[in-house]
């Protein structure tokens, strides 16, 4: 069953790249629409016993990621981009947090250093051009970089899901306020297959924690303590 799970989000995916590399707008949309509820999918099957502390953080994260999917074909075109990085920002502060409701470990250095690094020349390409917006770009670049660096500390699983998630929206990023550097063909499709990919690493990471309250006891020991082995 957690295996089927999987296979709405495998199936959409595919359909929306392909409608993407079609140049098929009217398929392009619904499906994108639907992308985060097949991923929701994974998670809402799994047992009550299973879920864990992160569990509802992180199917709210997928749910504002919805809302970033969906949200900007309903309002006014001016406000399209507005619309989008909202409902993202809310679902980077929902994976923030989900991230750290579950034991975890520490980020790699190199990996803390290189995020810098990235996170750095991103905002140094773009607060330029932003104009009005460019807070808001600092503040969601920031946020950006606490999502990655959380999710490295949970293995090389999240590490690779956010190292995909920083390439997924730089490159939002970078079509946004600085277009030049993206203008070649097929874009969108990488923004989506890694932005798919990074949200679908997300969730394993969500799949693989614990909850605290199910983790086995250690186990005592039979033999009596000390002062316990002569009967007063």
């Amino acid at each position: 069953m957690r295996a089927l799970s999987w296979l709405p989000i495998v199936i959409v995916t595919v359909v929306h790249l392909a409608a993407l590399a079609a140049g098929s707008a009217t398929a392009g949309a619904w499906s994108q629409v639907l992308l985060m509820p097949a991923l929701a999918l994974v998670l809402l099957v799994l047992p009550r016993d299973d879920r864990g502390p992160a569990w509802p953080w992180a199917l709210g994260a997928l749910a504002a990621s919805w809302v970033g999917d969906s949200l900007p074909r309903l309002v006014p075109e001016d406000a399209e981009f507005l619309a989008m990085v909202g409902g993202f920002a809310v679902a980077q502060v929902l994976w923030i947090v989900a991230f750290t409701r579950v034991e975890r470990g520490r980020s790699p250095m190199a990996w803390t250093l290189l995020l810098v690094v990235v996170a750095v020349a991103l905002l140094a390409v773009t607060v330029p051009e932003a104009g009005v917006l460019a807070p808001a770009v600092v503040v969601y670049g920031l946020l950006l970089l606490a999502v990655a660096w959380l999710a490295a500390s949970h293995g090389w699983v999240g590490g690779f899901g956010g190292a995909l998630f920083v390439l997924s929206d730089g490159l939002i990023a970078l079509g946004a306020f600085r277009p030049d550097l993206v203008d070649w063909p097929q874009c969108d499709l990488l923004v989506t297959a890694t932005y798919v990919a990074a949200q679908a690493l997300f969730v394993v990471i969500i799949l693989l924690t614990r909850s605290p309250e199910r983790t086995p006891p250690p186990e005592r020991s039979s033999r009596p303590r000390r002062g316990s082995d002569t009967i007063r």
